[in-house]
């Protein structure tokens, strides 16, 4: 009998969980984002995330890098260029990461709506 190569995103010690939490990770998603539009230099992801400190975007590249998503490539150059570019592996999530980029951009006004008509002020 052949054994499934399908995983379980809610068991916690299936590797399927651990690439979901990858590629949901808060910078994680913007980055991948991002790199859909082609191979990006460090100072490029860092200007288009808007708010990431250096340290979680060093950290972000390395775990995507590390979890098969994303390459790095040094270009012999001086100074020495890097660039970052998707693995055929991250293609085939970024198009749902759109999806949902969308989906935020455009419930923006009804999410700020819900905030400001929610609030949970204690009482005195």
């Amino acid at each position: 009998m052949q054994e499934s190569t399908r995983g379980d995103v809610r068991n916690p010690a299936c590797p399927g969980r651990q690439l979901f939490d990858l590629v949901t990770a808060r910078w994680a998603t913007l980055v991948l984002v991002d790199l859909i539009d082609g191979p990006q230099r460090w100072s490029e992801l860092r200007r288009r995330a808007g708010g990431v400190s250096d340290k979680m975007l060093a950290q972000t590249l390395r775990d995507l890098e590390s979890g098969g998503l994303i390459t790095r490539t040094v270009h012999a150059s001086r100074p020495p260029t890097v660039r970052y570019a998707l693995t055929d592996l991250a293609r085939g999530v970024t198009s749902a990461l759109q999806h949902l980029q969308d989906w935020a951009e455009q419930h923006t006004s009804e999410y700020v709506h819900h905030l400001r008509t929610h609030t949970t002020d204690p009482e005195p």
